[in-house]
C-alpha cells in the first residue's frame, strides 16, 4: 500500500510540476521569445538564377511600450546576422498610438537588404496609417497597396504582390513565378488563383494552439487559415505566428513568435 501511495504522490507531483511549467512558459516566457523559422519554397517555375534566394518575413510587431522598442532592437540585430536578399513586413507595427517614431524609424532603417524592403499595412496600422507609412518609407520600405513589383536577380525575374486588408480580388495572373503577401490570411481564398506562394500574419498562430484541436483563438479574417502551412490547388500559404502578442491576447502556447526565413528552390 505504501508503495502505491508513494507512486501516486510522485505522479501527482510530476503532474503539478508539468502544469506549473506550462503556465509559466505560456504567460512569462513564450510571449517574448521568438525564433527564426526556416521555410523551403520549392516550385518548378522559380528561375534557376533565384536558387537559394532568401526572403525574411516579419509581421505583427505590436509596439505598445518602450520595452517593446528595446525588444525590436534585439530582433533586428538577430535578423541582420542572417543571410538574406529581401525583407517583407506583413503589417501591425504598432498597437495603439504611434510613439518614439524617430527611434522606430532608425531601428527599421538598420535592417539590411540588397534587393528591397516591402510592406503592407495591418488593421492596427489603419488608425495611424499616414504616420506608419511615413515611418516605413523613411526606413527604406516601399508600402504596397494591391500592387505588383518585378524583382530582378542574376538577370532573372519573379513577381512580388502586396495586398492591403481591403483587397477582395486578386491581381491578374502572370507568367512569372509569383510570391504575394498580405496581413489577413483568409484572403488566400482568392489569392491562391494567381500566386504560387503567399505569406500572411494577423492570426498570432492562434495564440494558444492545441494539437488535434488547433487554434483556440480565431481572429476575424483568420477563421479558415490561422496557423502554419496550407495548400490550395497549386498554391501554398504560410501563416506566420507574428512577433508579439496582443493586449487582448497576452499569452502564447505552441504558437511561438517568429521571423520567417524563406529560401527559394527550383524543383
Amino acid at each position: 500500500m505504501k508503495t502505491r501511495r508513494h507512486i501516486g504522490i510522485a505522479l501527482l507531483t510530476l503532474l503539478v510540476l508539468a502544469i506549473t511549467i506550462t503556465i509559466v512558459h505560456t504567460i512569462v516566457i513564450s510571449p517574448k521569445n521568438y525564433r527564426i523559422q526556416d521555410v523551403q519554397v520549392t516550385n518548378k517555375t522559380i528561375p534557376q538564377q533565384f536558387q537559394n534566394f532568401k526572403i525574411a518575413y516579419l509581421s505583427d510587431i505590436h509596439l505598445r511600450s518602450k520595452k517593446d522598442i528595446t525588444r525590436l532592437e534585439s530582433i533586428v540585430k538577430d535578423l541582420n546576422e542572417q543571410s538574406y536578399q529581401m525583407v517583407l513586413f506583413g503589417g501591425d507595427l504598432y498597437e495603439g498610438k504611434v510613439f518614439e517614431d524617430k527611434k522606430v524609424t532608425q531601428i527599421l532603417n538598420s535592417i539590411h537588404s540588397s534587393h528591397g524592403k516591402f510592406a503592407v499595412l495591418g488593421e492596427e496600422d489603419n488608425s495611424n496609417s499616414s504616420q506608419v507609412v511615413q515611418i516605413l518609407n523613411e526606413a527604406g520600405f516601399e508600402t504596397l497597396n494591391n500592387e505588383a513589383r518585378t524583382i530582378y536577380y542574376n538577370e532573372a525575374r519573379i513577381r512580388l504582390i502586396g495586398y492591403n486588408i481591403e483587397a477582395a480580388a486578386a491581381l491578374e495572373k502572370s507568367d512569372l513565378y509569383t510570391l504575394s503577401f498580405s496581413h489577413y490570411p483568409d484572403q488566400f481564398a482568392f489569392i491562391s488563383d494567381t500566386s504560387q506562394y503567399h505569406l500572411a500574419g494577423h492570426s498570432g498562430g492562434g495564440f494558444i494552439y492545441l494539437p488535434l484541436l488547433g487554434a483556440t483563438t480565431k481572429l476575424t479574417h483568420a477563421k479558415t487559415y490561422n496557423h502554419g502551412r496550407y495548400t490550395k490547388k497549386n498554391a501554398i500559404l504560410y501563416v506566420s505566428n507574428g512577433l508579439s502578442t496582443m493586449a487582448d491576447h497576452p499569452y502564447k502556447f505552441l504558437a511561438k513568435n517568429e521571423i520567417v526565413m524563406l529560401t527559394l528552390t527550383k524543383s
